[in-house]
């Protein structure tokens, strides 16, 4: 990263720091003005105290959860206005996505991200305005939301009960810190927001082509499209990429996947090998990722134990433990350590069960027919002619 820009990030940073302490400010100072002042000087029993606090507790959650939906309904909408199409709705770890004509509902979780929503871009692209306003709608949602409700707050001649006071002030506070979150370019667990998005792809094209095609794997394998996956180029080759921006080494991964799916295991391994020399420049997640398939196309090839041991320390471990909830692609990594790794049949036929569980009810259901041709690669032996 240039001087500059490390310049850049430092005054953003401190700008969004310094905003969100004039939100504590306003919001301490409302609270002390409008609620506990005149609390103090009125005959309220410590019972009806508590309950007010307790309150403002259940606000400020619900708050956050009006607001999430609402930033997502937000990029929903200014994707749709521009021709793209729905794919998923994700709040909290629950998912909603069309499969098959009807609406269900799915597990899945992102580091950092309590909502999501995935939508497919035309297959021309979209201009920098369109790409950008996707990114920018779920912001402009979370300010129009606290805009209205501090309109009603602060209207002239208007008396609030005290409920009505407490969980208006909530909806203002939680949209005014997630317009901060997320407007102002930074990363969120690693991952750049949608200010940064706008940020990062203003002026990159390869960015914003890493950008629309990886939105477009997602999206052909939720509509399970085999035509077109098998139409898909690769878009890392060649190329010298910034494997400390998010959305580069996201080429890597798309590409990965691709590879993976295709059961491409030569290309597989020429992707990780040279992502290899980089991996520490990358964000927890992709680490995670890479490190997950590294392991799997470790272990269907000639490999000493110790290779695997070195791959799957503690952190690994719970990851890959936590994402086997709910994930085909963990299940399948589990799968093959217990077939492989540990020659555990028993094992791996209970990790088999769960994996067709789980995959039963994943969003992605494109994804699943090539999960099982990995699975099943190890579970007929086939991996065993690998030389």
């Amino acid at each position: 990263m240039s001087d500059n820009k490390k310049t850049s990030y430092k005054i953003l940073r401190t700008i969004k720091l310094a905003i969100i302490g004039i939100i504590i400010g306003f919001g301490a100072g409302f609270v002390i003005g409008k609620i506990i002042k005149p609390m103090i000087y009125a005959d309220i029993s410590s019972a009806d105290v508590a309950l007010t606090l307790f309150l403002a507790l259940v606000f400020f959650v619900l708050s956050f959860i009006i607001h999430i939906v609402v930033h997502e309904a937000g990029h929903m909408i200014a994707a749709m206005a521009r021709g793209w199409k729905f794919l998923s709705f994700m709040i909290m770890g629950v998912v909603l996505n069309r499969r098959n004509g009807r609406l269900r509902l799915s597990r899945f979780s992102m580091a950092g991200a309590a909502g999501q929503c995935l939508m497919l871009p035309p297959e021309n692209g979209d201009t920098p305005f369109g790409i950008a306003l996707y990114n920018a709608g779920g912001v402009l949602a979370n300010l129009l939301l606290t805009v209205i409700a501090s309109v009603i707050l602060f209207m002239p001649s208007t008396h609030h009960s005290l409920t009505a006071t407490v969980f208006l002030l909530c909806v203002i506070i939680v949209g005014l810190y997630l317009i901060i979150m997320n407007g102002i370019p930074h990363k969120l667990a690693g991952l750049p927001n949608d200010g940064l998005n706008m940020l990062s792809l203003r002026n990159d094209k390869f960015a914003t082509m890493v950008f629309l095609r990886s939105m477009r794997l997602i999206g052909y394998l939720m509509q399970d499209d085999t035509s077109r996956l098998e139409a898909m180029t690769y878009m890392y080759d060649d190329r010298d990429i910034n494997f400390s921006n998010p959305i580069h080494v996201m080429a890597l991964s798309s590409d990965l996947s691709l590879a993976m799916l295709r059961m491409d295991f030569g290309k597989a391994n020429a992707i990780m090998q040279r992502a290899e020399l980089h991996i520490s420049r990358m964000i927890t997640i992709y680490r995670n990722e890479l490190t997950l398939e590294r392991i799997y196309l470790t272990l269907i090839r000639p490999h000493y134990p110790d290779d695997i041991n070195r791959l799957l320390d503690k952190s690994i471990s719970k990851y890959l433990q936590v994402q086997s909830v709910f994930r085909p692609s963990a299940l399948r990594v589990q799968y093959a350590l217990a077939a492989i790794h540990e020659a555990d049949s028993s094992k791996a036929e209970k990790i088999y069960e769960k994996f067709q569980r789980v995959s039963r009810k994943y969003y992605l259901q494109g994804e699943i027919k090539y999960e099982q041709q990995l699975v099943d690669f190890v579970r007929s032996g086939r991996y065993k002619n690998i030389e």
